[in-house]
C-alpha cells in the first residue's frame, strides 16, 4: 500500500460504520440502547520517495441512553491525552453527541536504513493480541473492538535497521499532563528463529525495562512480553511492579483457529472498579486488568470465505470473574461487512450477572 502512495502521491481511504448497542444486567425491563455512527477518513501524501505525510480523522455520532445515563459521557468521549488537544465535541444534546478526533498526524522520513517519524502516530511495541505489557506508549483496551486502528501518541520515533532482522529504535512521547512523558529505547533482533526485543527507559514516574518475543513451538505460535516498572524517586521502596503475558495460537486444517493467553498483573490493587467497568476504564501498561491473574481463550471457525464465528472468554480466579465474547462476521458484499458481537460479564463466586452488551454492526469500507 505504501508503494501505491508513492506512485499516486495522494491517497484517501476509510469507512463508515453503524453500530447498535443493547445493554442490560438481568432485567430486560431496564434495557438501554445506544447507536454509534463511526466514520474514518485516512489521508496520505507522498511528495517524494523519502517523505510520507498522514492525516487521519475519527468522527463519531452517539445517540441514545449512554449519552444521557453514563456520568460525564461527553467528557470521556472528548478526552484527549496528547500533547496537543485534537479532539472536539462539535455537537451535544441530552441524547446525542458528535465528536471528532485527529488520531494520526505525522511526517515520516525514510532514507537507507533510517526511518524518522514525527507527530501523532502509533508506536506499537506489543507482541500479543490481547494484553501488551511492552506497549508502553499507547496501550489499548481490547474490549473496544470498534477501534481497530488503536490509539496513537504525540511522539518522535527514530528507527535504524542494523541488519535484515535487527534494529534499534528510540521513541519519545509527551502528553498534556506534567508526568505524562515516555522515553524509551528498543533493540530488536532474531535468534533461534525467534524475534526478540529488549526495551528500557522512562515511563512517566517509573523506570521501565522489559523484553518480548515471537516465534513458534513446533506448529504453534508462541509470543510473550514482560515489563518491570521501578519508581524513579522511591526506587528502594517495595513499589516495583511486574506485568507479563504469554500466548499460544494454532491453526487447524479445517479452518479452526485456537488462541490462548495468560496475564500476570501485579498492580491489580490499583485498578479502579471491577470487570464490569473495564469497557470504559483507562488502561495502561501497568494496569491491564483489574485482577492479578487473568486468562483468555478464543476459538475461531471459518465456515466459508464470507462467514466466520468466534467465541472468546476471559477468566480470572478473583471472584471467578468471566467475560464471554461470542462474535459472528458475515461479508455482505465487496467492502460490506456485518457483525454480531456480545460481551457478557459474570462473577460466579456470588453467582451474579454484572451486565450484558449486544452489538450489531454494519461496515462499508472505501
Amino acid at each position: 500500500m505504501l508503494g501505491q502512495e508513492k506512485e499516486h502521491k495522494l491517497m484517501l481511504s476509510g469507512y463508515v460504520k453503524n453500530l447498535h448497542q443493547i445493554q442490560f444486567v438481568d432485567n430486560l425491563d431496564q434495557l438501554q440502547w445506544t447507536t454509534l455512527v463511526h466514520n474514518r477518513l485516512n489521508f496520505a501524501y507522498a511528495p517524494s520517495k523519502s517523505i510520507t505525510m498522514r492525516l487521519e480523522f475519527r468522527n463519531r455520532i452517539f445517540y441514545g441512553d449512554a449519552v444521557s445515563n453514563i456520568p460525564r459521557f461527553s467528557d470521556l468521549m472528548g478526552m484527549d491525552n496528547g500533547w496537543v488537544d485534537l479532539t472536539w465535541n462539535l455537537g451535544e444534546s441530552e441524547h446525542m453527541l458528535f465528536t471528532s478526533t485527529i488520531d494520526r498526524a505525522s511526517i515520516k522520513y525514510s532514507k537507507g536504513d533510517w526511518d524518522i517519524t514525527v507527530g501523532r502516530q502509533r508506536v506499537n511495541w506489543g507482541r500479543n493480541l490481547i494484553w501488551n505489557p511492552n506497549d508502553i506508549f499507547n496501550t489499548y483496551n481490547f474490549l473496544d473492538f470498534d477501534y481497530e486502528e488503536r490509539p496513537g501518541s504525540d511522539a518522535i520515533r527514530i528507527q535504524y535497521y542494523t541488519g535484515g532482522f535487527s534494529k534499534v529504535e528510540l521513541a519519545a512521547k509527551k502528553g498534556r499532563l506534567k508526568d505524562d512523558h515516555i522515553i524509551a529505547l528498543l533493540y530488536g533482533f532474531n535468534k533461534w528463529s525467534y524475534d526478540f526485543q529488549l526495551i528500557g527507559g522512562i515511563y512517566q514516574n517509573d523506570w521501565v525495562m522489559g523484553t518480548g518475543w515471537s516465534g513458534n513451538l513446533k506448529n504453534m505460535g508462541f509470543k510473550g512480553e514482560v515489563s518491570y516498572f521501578v519508581p524513579r524517586k522511591d526506587y528502594m521502596e517495595p513499589n516495583n511492579i511486574w506485568s507479563a503475558s504469554i500466548s499460544l495460537d494454532y491453526g487447524f486444517k479445517n479452518g479452526l483457529y485456537l488462541y490462548g493467553s495468560a496475564l500476570y498483573n501485579e498492580s491489580a490493587s490499583d485498578f479502579e472498579g471491577g470487570v464490569e467497568n473495564l469497557t470504559l476504564s483507562e488502561i495502561t501498561a501497568k494496569d491491564l486488568m483489574p485482577f492479578e491473574f487473568s486468562s483468555y481463550l478464543q476459538l475461531v471457525k471459518e465456515f466459508s470465505p464470507i462467514l466466520s464465528a468466534s467465541f472468546g472468554a476471559v477468566y480470572s480466579p478473583t471472584n471467578h470473574s468471566v467475560i464471554a465474547i461470542p462474535t459472528f462476521t458475515y461479508s455482505l458484499a465487496t467492502n460490506w461487512e456485518m457483525d454480531l458481537i456480545s460481551q457478557s460479564f459474570f462473577e460466579f463466586e456470588k453467582y451474579r450477572s454484572l451486565g450484558h452488551n449486544i452489538f450489531f454492526r454494519i461496515r462499508w469500507s472505501f
